[in-house]
């Protein structure tokens, strides 16, 4: 018997989703796909819809708890924020590679809370009081994300205006969120001045160099339901203001296997910097079995398109850098020896090597960056106005065994 295969339009009508929802089922591998000979589109099994159908109608008729709906079933969520298709990032349909080369992060974030100048006005910063100065004090002598896992907490029991749930203020309280954990990076009073001025005059980085600090925060900016993301999706689905959000996305993204991956893939090049022979050093790794940080990303099998934008932006500005000649070095050595590209987490602490930041920039880059995108999901998700409760596939002694 012959498979039946659907078009991405009969596969997106038989689930009742939209073309995006359906490549980000094909993303997660909930869905599969084909190349059909003589078609450029690729098709869909029909038993593959039909599964996907049934799990999610199941998880459908779940009973709603509290008179809120209930995202039951495979944690896969709706979203018009960012897009993965075809090797590529999009924030809203825009390509984010181009954002890159254009666009401050407060550009992105106009883009992503689909909002105006309005809360970006200068003079809405966080209150500074009597309590949050003492915790600044006590953050001091701290690592900057460490300074911001201590003053978001704080901030947030003293921002009052942050509670109120309609849209208007929600878009300000965002605003203080990204403009305290920039303050927090930098050690600097809190400044309504866009983030990447503040970072290039903490970190005494040249004007001219200061777009590569830029184009590393927007392309950090969203990605989708990441780990970070969906924490802090699902502790907005409860009700909580953004700087609960924010906080769940920051303890997530702080985590060795996702934006603390930085930290491993600098003690990678501490490790290889001096080597005087790169080939035989990774074989030796590999051989034991050490996990090579910083390389490869299953959604994007050609290679890391944001990894690519960082390295052609520091290739166009300071080509000589000894730094960016080693990375590059090291990267086409380990992508020689495993087949895998270098991501994101490795560009970014290829910024820092170059630029000759404080240690940690890297994560820090990317923490501003993904605040944007924090706030954007928990904005998305108060609108839709539901609680994330996914059910359990349950794997332990069944009752009377």
């Amino acid at each position: 018997m012959s498979m039946e295969l659907l078009t991405s339009r009969e596969a997106s009508r038989r689930l009742g989703v939209s073309a995006a929802t359906l490549y980000a089922y094909v993303s997660r591998g909930l869905l599969r796909s084909e190349a059909v000979d003589g078609s450029r589109e690729r098709r869909y099994r029909a038993d593959d819809v039909v599964r996907l159908k049934r799990r999610r109608d199941v998880g459908r008729k779940a009973e709603s708890i509290a008179n809120h709906a209930l995202d039951f079933g495979t944690p896969v969520l709706e979203s018009s924020l960012t897009l993965i298709e075809d090797n590529r990032l999009y924030y809203r349909g825009v390509d984010a590679a181009g954002l890159a080369r254009t666009a401050s992060l407060e550009d992105v974030a106009r883009l992503l809370w689909n909002c105006d100048d309005r809360p970006f006005a200068s003079d809405n910063l966080p209150p500074m009081t009597t309590a949050l100065r003492r915790a600044w004090l006590a953050a001091a002598t701290l690592s900057p994300v460490d300074r911001c896992l201590i003053l978001l907490p704080a901030a947030a029991a003293l921002d009052h205006p942050s509670w109120v749930e309609d849209r208007a203020p929600m878009l300000e309280t965002g605003v203080r969120v990204l403009r305290l954990l920039t303050a927090a990076v930098t050690a600097r009073p809190l400044s309504p001045l866009p983030v990447h001025e503040q970072l290039a005059a903490s970190w005494k980085v040249p004007p001219e160099h200061a777009h590569l600090l830029r184009a590393a925060l927007v392309l950090s900016a969203d990605h989708e339901f990441n780990a970070s993301a969906f924490a802090a999706r699902v502790v907005a689905s409860t009700g909580a203001n953004l700087y609960g959000a924010a906080t769940a996305g920051l303890a997530a993204l702080n985590g060795p296997r996702h934006g603390g991956l930085t930290r491993r893939v600098s003690a990678l090049f501490d490790e290889l910097k001096r080597t005087t022979d790169l080939d035989a050093d990774l074989a030796r790794l590999l051989r034991a079995r050490v996990y090579i940080p910083g390389f490869g990303h299953q959604l994007y099998p050609d290679g890391d398109v944001r990894a690519v934008t960082l390295f052609a932006l520091l290739r166009e500005t300071i080509p000589d850098s000894p730094e960016l000649a080693f990375a590059e070095r090291l990267a086409a050595t380990v992508e020689r020896l495993i087949g895998r590209k270098a991501n994101i987490d490795y560009t970014t602490v290829t910024v820092e090597r170059v630029l000759g930041l404080p240690k940690d920039s890297a994560l820090a880059l990317f923490l501003l960056g993904r605040t944007v995108g924090w706030i954007a999901h928990a904005l998305e998700q108060a609108a839709h106005g539901a609680l994330i409760r996914p059910r359990a596939r349950y794997t332990g002694p069944r009752p009377g065994s």
